[in-house]
């Protein structure tokens, strides 16, 4: 007997487009006219696809975690600075290259069944 049963597959993995998407939206914000990190700004991911958005802190949706950008993901100095002819989407590439496996680590980890809090399944 064979069983019909269907499950939605659910992506292990972060959306890297999505995430840099978000962090390039973010360098934008903060680096036009004059630089200001802004500390209540954070990356978002859903567990429903792993995508990630830009948003300010709040309580996390059921479903979604977040994670600050300034200090949490980028804790260096000026890190989200945008340098002298740099593209908002180059300076997110090289920064979310710098975090990515941790990154990936940490939203597998946070929306694992074994963790308990207001994002458990």
């Amino acid at each position: 007997m064979k069983n019909n049963l269907s499950f939605p597959q659910t992506p292990s993995v972060l959306d890297y487009p999505s995430a840099a998407q978000a962090i390039a939206d973010y360098l934008l914000q903060i680096n036009h006219g004059a630089y200001r990190p802004d500390r209540r700004r954070v990356l978002s991911v859903r567990k429903t696809d792993r995508t990630a958005s830009l948003r300010d802190a709040a309580l996390p949706a059921r479903g979604e975690v977040f994670y600050f950008i300034e200090g949490e993901l980028f804790s260096e100095m000026d890190a989200t600075r945008l340098r002298e002819g740099e593209s908002p989407q180059a300076r997110a590439e090289k920064l979310l290259h710098g975090v990515w496996e941790q990154l990936q680590v940490w939203s597998a980890y946070d929306f694992a069944r074994s963790t308990s809090g207001m994002n458990a399944p």
